[in-house]
């Protein structure tokens, strides 16, 4: 992916602020609202500069955050039926994007990998994701 250095200096920015503040917090709430953050600022980038792996990106983050909030929203006790590793997994993979943007390009391998480890992650929280997780088929 090569994006124009001022596109990729706020995508850092905006990524690791984010991961961060989820690190402290180990609230699954509060990580959610923080995590929507990664794909606004990727929706914001794709006006300035038109990428298809920033729409990648961007569909991936919107969809995994569509389903875990799907699932935490529900009354107990199917928002309480998630992995709970979750919280920390979600801010691993938020790490892991921002990482990824701080390098001066992007490896288009390794944003498919954390892509990928999102959407397991996320997955966890929807019903077969959470029934493959008690099976052990899907690790967190």
């Amino acid at each position: 992916m090569q994006l124009p250095k001022p596109i990729r200096e706020r995508l850092r920015s905006e990524f690791r602020f984010a991961a961060d503040s989820m690190a402290a917090t180990p609230i699954l709430v509060k990580k959610l609202f923080l995590f929507s953050a990664l794909f606004a600022e990727v929706n914001r980038a794709m006006n300035q500069h038109w990428d298809a792996e920033l729409a990648l990106t961007h569909l991936v983050l919107v969809s995994a955050h569509r389903d875990m909030l799907g699932r935490i929203s529900q009354p107990p006790p199917l928002s309480e039926d998630v992995p709970q590793e979750l919280p920390d997994a979600l801010g691993k993979v938020a790490a892991d994007l921002a990482d990824l943007f701080e390098k001066p390009e992007q490896d288009a391998v390794r944003l498919h990998e954390v892509l990928a480890r999102v959407a397991e992650v996320a997955y966890t929280a929807t019903g077969n994701g959470y029934y493959l997780y008690l099976k052990g088929a899907v690790k967190v």
